[in-house]
Parts: structure tokens; C-alpha cells; sequence
């Protein structure tokens, strides 16, 4: 059986509190900050599938901003959520895997999937790719 390629469309309400917060700085007159805030969530928001996760048999891709991440399979251990917390508090997480080299490398979000639904879901689709054969 043949994996199939699955594309993770990005988070919706992302950009659009993007554009809330370029707004308010353009209100408070900061347009130095407005302006590239303008650009970026305009951008993701004219173009959402060009921020999207996408899985095929050979590995993933993402991007973030302008560049596209992408990684084979084999080039990483595995998917986890990793918490950020503040005075013991958690405030965000977050999906991270670590590539071959040791790097710790976070996801720009959980792509509409709480994070723990997204680790477990990329943690089966990487074990499928690597046993369907040589990546």
C-alpha cells in the first residue's frame, strides 16, 4: 500500500490577529512595526496553502516565513510537544522534533490539530514512510 502525500492547512485565526496587531500599532503610530506585520499576515492570509504543512513518502516541508524547511524522514528521531511554561505555568506549546545532526527544531504551529493530535499523527505517518521503504 502506497502512502499518500497529505497536505495540513495552516491555523486560520493566526493571520487574522496578525492584522489586528498591525493595525493597532498603525493606530498608535508605530508603522514601522505595522507595516512588515501587514505584509506577513497579509501574505498568509492571500496565500494560506503556501504555509501549509506538507507530508509525502521521502519526508515533510513547512514554512514559516519566506523559506521552505523541508526534511526527509530519516533525518529526524521523532515528533513531541514540548510545553513553555512561566512560573509554572503553561503558556504555549509547541510540536518538536530533533533532527539526525541534534538540533532541537520546533513547527510554526500545530496546523489546526491540538499539538498532541499533530506529534502522534506525524509520529505514525514517519513510521509508515521509513517501513514503506529506503527514504
Amino acid at each position: 500500500m502506497e502512502l499518500e502525500e497529505v497536505t495540513l492547512p495552516p491555523a486560520q485565526a493566526g493571520p487574522y490577529l496578525g492584522l489586528l496587531a498591525a493595525g493597532l500599532f498603525g493606530m498608535a503610530g508605530q508603522y514601522l512595526i505595522a507595516l512588515p506585520l501587514l505584509a506577513v499576515f497579509g501574505v498568509k492570509i492571500a496565500f494560506p496553502r503556501a504555509f501549509a504543512l506538507e507530508l509525502d513518502p521521502l519526508g515533510f516541508s513547512y514554512r514559516p516565513l519566506l523559506y521552505r524547511h523541508r526534511y526527509a524522514w530519516r533525518e529526524v528521531r521523532g515528533f513531541r510537544v514540548r510545553a513553555f511554561r512561566l512560573l509554572g505555568v503553561t503558556f504555549a506549546k509547541a510540536v518538536v522534533f530533533e533532527t539526525a545532526r541534534g538540533e532541537l527544531r520546533a513547527l510554526p504551529e500545530s496546523f489546526r490539530l491540538e499539538p498532541e493530535a499533530l506529534a502522534a499523527f506525524l509520529n505514525r505517518y514517519r513510521a509508515s514512510a521509513l517501513a514503506e521503504g529506503p527514504n
